[in-house]
């Protein structure tokens, strides 16, 4: 190649070179000069600034970069730049659990206090721990039927004296316990309104027993066991004439009545309700004259009865699962075979609080079914926040307490037990600004199931400018009636557009001066606001997917990563329709990264194993030189007939993870791996996985290890191996030894079923030929005929015949 040749094509690269850099200049431009206010302006992108100066040239843009503001004429301490960012964790006290007589002292979520800050588009990852308590107090309520029905149970309750506080003490060292009971409104039509059935509701039993209510109170959450098994023994059962009970109405009094019944605020809170019976619900009551809703609160007189009965409906399920969640109560139904079929679809109504178990007609099951339905409320663990009354949205991942898992998105785990960590990656980001101003948020991430310990962020949404206040009260600076200066220019007041604030919002009439102010100028577009919008006092109002002053700009394309327009803050901005990328990322969305890190097989600094080349951080691999098929795998290592490198060198660390010589990571030279088992689980076909295998002789067996890896989710790990199945066989001799064998011995079995087949049938025939030998034989013999059959006689014989006279003589 000439000289001359060699000197143009630099010159051609270098002015392509050039082009790119000014047409990415103009789009940074572009994204800032569109906007008119200070917080839309700095929230557009990380380079626009926003000139605060009220003397500023009108005919320069307002929003624009640094260099371009200061050219213009606007003076450095007038500009307005983005806010710092805040990261502050605010409170983290290690995990602690339960302290002997310091209840307060446990701590089950770390940190407990974070500030931060969000702008637009932008996501911050918070990380937290949880870890269950041991010892944790807790609060059992009885809540028992105790009608008719349930007369033998209450005395199967009092005779668990001794074996009640055994098993407690098993569950935990801190339990308290409490004692009411249900039946029924003293209304009519559910109870006899007979003044001799009103006082005994059981004399058609002809017993006595206590006159028909609908919710007691007995004892209040204490630690003595014989108290409590004292004030269920002195209880007195009642009558109804129905089979439903007002279950979910003395559930909401045993709730609403928090310093009655004695809950702690640091204990976990569950009744146990036992019932034979169906239960009432909201609409119920209508029948009986209790018409107004149910409103939820404590009325107990001084007896301990709810004294509203009949003036209040029973609540409604909506009702039940707001006073459990705003509480934090768990529910365990301890009902009869006959009536579980309905708890069990009111359990799926309130799944997050309840457990149904079945309880023996006589309850001499029940201390089985409070360890059973407390283990299975405890090991759960299910987080939630109240991000949703605000602009900031949070997303969950969690390992769920694996060792080596990764982080899969979800807020709830099972079969969580005490001391297990479980760690959560929180996802907080903002999408866009509600209003362009300083506002924040206060977000509370807590468990589910108890609600004490929890995570508060404190969000500062940086939407907004220092100049919005009142800064500049001393500026002589005149503006228009209705209107205000905020950040050097006039501002409409609240109610008032236009240009010269005299157009109230709610007169939608627009003059045509106004109109104009909604075309864009030197466009061919004729109609406002580019056909995209609706034209309000001189101002556009795009419609979805449309942006810019005029609505002239297409929204730009969002990241398939993580939904942000333009990928982010820090992958993009918008500008007019079309991504303007940060250095390293490029794409319709922003969302393909320019670095290789990701295409760099593990140990080696070759890209795609020199097999392909990386397009957007994955790897596109070439055709194979021999066969001309295409190298695969997440970095193009293997071909069909190619050995796989990366599974030969994670081979140690997969020995090493059988032989238990190793421990959570497993390092070779420079790589770490991790190991995990997935035995026999389903193998979901994905791209990111390839399949090895490992042949070991265990015991004088073969053994097959299948195994898969992918490229490392964590930080510092590089390859994640995971055990898929293992498969024993004799080894290879034997098993060829073993077959040989096993044909030889099919040949000479096959040799002597065709012999005696033979043999077989001749004996047949020859019993069949006898056979017939010794029938004829016998007909032989039939026939008075002893010689054989075949023979015939020499002699023959002549019979005169009978009309031949006989007595005549020649």
């Amino acid at each position: 190649m000439s000289a001359r040749s060699v000197f143009f094509l630099n010159l051609c690269v270098f002015l392509g070179f050039a082009f790119a850099q000014v047409q990415q200049q103009l789009l940074n431009k572009l994204v800032c000069i569109e906007h008119q206010e200070c917080g839309a302006c700095l929230s557009a992108a990380a380079h626009c600034r926003w000139c605060a100066d009220p003397y500023y040239s009108s005919a320069a843009p307002r929003c624009n970069d640094d260099e371009s503001l200061v050219s213009t004429g606007c003076s450095q301490g007038m500009i307005q730049r983005p806010e710092k960012p805040i990261w502050q964790v605010a409170e983290n006290v290690s995990l602690q659990d339960m302290q002997p007589g310091n209840h307060e002292a446990v701590v089950q979520i770390q940190p407990q206090r974070i500030k931060l800050s969000l702008k637009p588009r932008e996501t911050q990852k918070i990380k937290f721990a949880y870890r269950p308590a041991k010892n944790y107090p807790l609060d059992l309520y009885y809540l028992m039927d105790l009608t008719w029905s349930m007369k033998d149970d209450k005395e199967t309750l009092v005779s668990l004296r001794d074996d009640l506080p055994a098993l407690l003490k098993n569950l935990t060292d801190n339990f308290r316990l409490g004692f009411g009971s249900f039946a029924e409104k003293p209304l009519m039509p559910y109870i006899s309104v007979d003044p001799r059935r009103l006082a005994n509701p059981c004399s058609v039993e002809e017993e006595a027993c206590e006159a028909t209510y609908s919710y007691r109170h007995h004892l209040s959450l204490t630690n003595k066991v014989n108290e409590f098994i004292e004030h269920v023994n002195s209880s007195s059962v009642t009558a109804n004439l129905d089979n439903a009970e007002a279950q979910l109405e003395a559930l909401v009094q045993a709730i609403a009545c928090g310093a009655e019944v004695g809950w702690s605020a640091q204990s976990r809170k569950i009744v146990i309700l036992l019932t034979d019976g169906l239960m009432h619900t909201a609409g119920d009551g209508k029948l009986g004259g209790a018409t107004l809703r149910n409103d939820e609160s404590c009325h107990l007189n001084e007896d301990g009865y709810y004294s509203e009965a009949g003036i209040y409906d029973y609540p409604s399920i909506a009702q039940v699962y707001r006073l459990l969640d705003t509480y934090k109560v768990n529910v365990i139904f301890a009902v009869t075979e006959s009536v579980k079929y309905h708890y069990d679809n009111l359990h799926r109504l309130l799944e997050d609080y309840t457990y149904v178990a079945r309880l023996e007609s006589d309850s001499s099951n029940i201390l089985k079914l409070v360890r059973t339905g407390y283990e299975d409320i405890v090991s759960v663990v299910d987080f939630e926040d109240n991000s949703g009354s605000g602009p900031v949205k949070v997303k969950y991942f969690t390992d769920c307490g694996v060792k080596g898992g990764s982080m899969v998105a979800a807020t709830r785990c099972v079969g969580v037990e005490y001391g297990m960590t479980l760690n959560y990656e929180a996802h907080v980001s903002l999408d866009s600004c509600p209003e362009y101003k300083k506002m924040s948020q206060t977000i509370k991430i807590s468990e589910s199931q108890l609600g004490q310990d929890s995570l508060t962020l404190e969000v500062e949404i940086q939407c907004g400018c220092e100049c919005e206040g009142d800064l500049q009260k001393d500026i002589s600076l005149t503006c228009p009636f209705n209107s205000h200066i905020v950040c050097g220019v006039c501002q409409c007041n609240k109610g008032w557009s236009g240009p010269s604030c005299d157009c109230s919002i709610e007169d939608e009439a627009a003059s045509a001066q106004l109109m104009a102010q909604c075309r864009e100028a030197n466009s061919t577009h004729s109609m406002a606001c580019s056909g995209a919008g609706d034209c309000v006092c001189g101002e556009c109002r795009c419609d979805r997917g449309f942006n810019g002053r005029f609505c002239q700009c297409k929204a730009c394309e969002l990241s398939l990563e993580n939904g942000m327009e333009c990928g982010g803050v820090e992958r993009g901005v918008c500008a007019c329709g079309q991504c303007a990328c940060a250095p390293g990322w490029s794409g319709d969305a922003c969302d393909c990264s320019d670095a290789i890190d990701a295409c760099l097989p593990p140990g080696s600094e070759l890209e795609c194993s020199g097999h392909g080349r990386c397009v957007c951080g994955q790897c596109q691999c070439s055709a194979a030189e021999e066969d001309g098929g295409k190298y695969t795998g997440v970095f193009c290592e293997t071909c069909a007939t190619c050995e796989n490198p990366l599974c030969a060198s994670a081979e140690p660390c997969v020995l090493c993870h059988l032989n238990s010589s190793c421990t959570d990571i497993c390092t070779i030279g420079s790589v770490n791996y991790t190991v995990g088992e997935r035995m026999n689980e389903p193998v979901i076909a994905d791209e990111s996985e390839t399949s090895c295998i490992l042949r070991r002789d265990e015991e004088g067996l073969e053994c097959e290890y299948r195994y898969t890896y992918y490229a490392g989710a964590k930080a510092m790990i590089a390859m994640e191996i995971v055990m898929r199945s293992k498969e024993c066989y004799q080894p290879t001799s034997a098993r060829i030894m073993t077959s040989a064998l096993v044909i030889m011995a099919c040949v000479v079995a096959a040799g002597v079923v065709v012999i005696m087949a033979i043999k077989s049938a001749q004996i047949v025939s020859d019993r069949r030929a006898y056979a017939k030998f010794v029938q004829e034989a016998q007909e032989s013999r039939k026939n008075m005929q002893e010689l054989n059959p075949l023979y015939i006689s020499p002699i023959s014989e002549f019979r005169m015949p009978e009309s031949f006279p006989r007595d005549k003589h020649d």
